[in-house]
């Protein structure tokens, strides 16, 4: 099986049609009802909730379906409708096990939006499911490591001559902000930002700079002023490195994210990146590049840029975000699960991860090592 290493040029033949069934019809479901509509290869053929009243109305939702293309098992879509060829798990996250599990019993590929699941056991299970049926496909739905300015840092930082040399620190802020209450399925999440949404920073960063994060040292809490019943913030240093490099410190890259929901003002983020030649900053559809020209000297910079032109299309395609999950799942179904999306299960447990650790670690209050997770199963400790 082939682990999402394929390129998907933009002029190759469009895949065949393929039915998609969404389960879960709340905000992230949404998100991929309009990007299932903008791809030529997927055509919706049902709704799994258990909303009834919804199911009910499901012609008024704007899913192009007739009220009798609404299910509230996939089960039972399949029994009174057609078995489609890829579900979209878009419940909270403590379901998410378990229906990716009954999914992918019934012979159908699956995208799971994140997190991947509420434990490290589910998790585990999750993968071995996909271990098990090689000829189905998976996804986790971290698409912000197909933005086009996480893209283009992935692709300069791959370059044996990347102008900015050897990378040595990261410092990752992103302030969001999600209102003065808990609201919607989050409000039982005891983690609200490392379970939902540091997630995609972990992938991202993994992704970014080609390496595992390995050791992990993070708190996570709610200000003293806030009302929040859990954590709205993250502070958390971590360690990165190739396999090769797992106990090598030296070759370590270091990273300091911080996360929050709660800390008020405008929303911001910026994502930086130290060399031995220069830094960059992601901005928007590319990065600023601040380079030393003076070895002797590294507080004279020379600005440039990297851009999407540079870079070129978003893993091959002519796609970004979730676009790029649903064309690479479009390839591997028609290869029969021969070429994985990039975000197949595999990989996607070593980001999932990460995020657990970080929570244990501000349990315990100590520092995670994170290969430990997976040290007991072969297919990830060889990927």
């Amino acid at each position: 099986m082939i682990l999402g290493n394929g390129l998907y040029p933009h002029d190759s033949l469009a895949g065949s049609m393929k039915s998609v069934v969404i389960i879960g019809f709340g905000g992230h479901a949404r998100s991929w009802l309009r990007r299932i509509k903008e791809h030529p290869d997927f055509e919706l053929t049902g709704i799994v909730d258990t909303n009834t009243e919804l199911l009910e109305n499901v012609h008024k939702l704007g899913t192009g379906l007739d009220d009798d293309q609404g299910y509230i098992s996939i089960e039972d879509a399949c029994r009174y409708g057609e078995k489609p060829d890829l579900a979209i798990v878009a419940t909270p996250i403590y379901t998410h096990h378990s229906l990716v599990r009954e999914t992918m019993a019934l012979g159908i590929n699956v995208i799971c939006e994140k997190n991947m699941a509420s434990t490290l056991p589910q998790g585990r299970q999750m993968v071995q499911a996909a271990i098990d049926n090689p000829h189905l496909c998976t996804a986790v739905g971290t698409q912000n490591r197909f933005r086009y300015g996480f893209w283009c840092a992935q692709q300069l930082l791959s370059n044996p001559d990347s102008p900015i040399g050897k990378l040595g620190l990261v410092k990752w802020y992103d302030s969001g902000y999600r209102g003065e209450t808990r609201w919607g399925w989050r409000r039982w999440l005891q983690e609200i930002y490392a379970e939902d949404q540091c997630v995609h920073w972990f992938d991202s960063i993994r992704c970014i700079t080609g390496m595992d994060i390995v050791q992990v040292k993070a708190d996570t809490f709610m200000p003293r002023y806030s009302t929040w019943h859990g954590s709205s913030t993250i502070m958390a240093n971590l360690a990165l490195a190739k396999p090769e490099d797992y106990h090598h410190r030296h070759e370590w890259v270091w990273a300091h994210l911080f996360g929050d929901w709660q800390l008020g003002g405008p929303p911001a983020s910026s994502f930086n990146f130290y060399g031995e030649k220069g830094q960059f900053k992601i901005e928007g559809w590319g990065v600023a590049l601040k380079l030393y020209p003076d070895p002797s000297n590294r507080t004279k910079i020379e600005e440039d840029a990297y851009l999407p032109i540079d870079a070129g299309g978003v893993r091959g395609t002519k796609y970004e975000g979730q676009m790029v999950i649903l064309e690479q799942m479009s390839k591997g179904i028609d290869s029969g699960g021969k070429v994985q999306p990039d975000t197949n299960f595999l990989e996607a447990f070593k980001s999932f991860a990460v995020a657990r650790c970080a929570i244990k670690s501000s349990h315990l209050g100590r520092e995670m090592w994170v290969p430990d997770t997976w040290k007991d199963m072969p297919e990830l400790v060889s990927r």
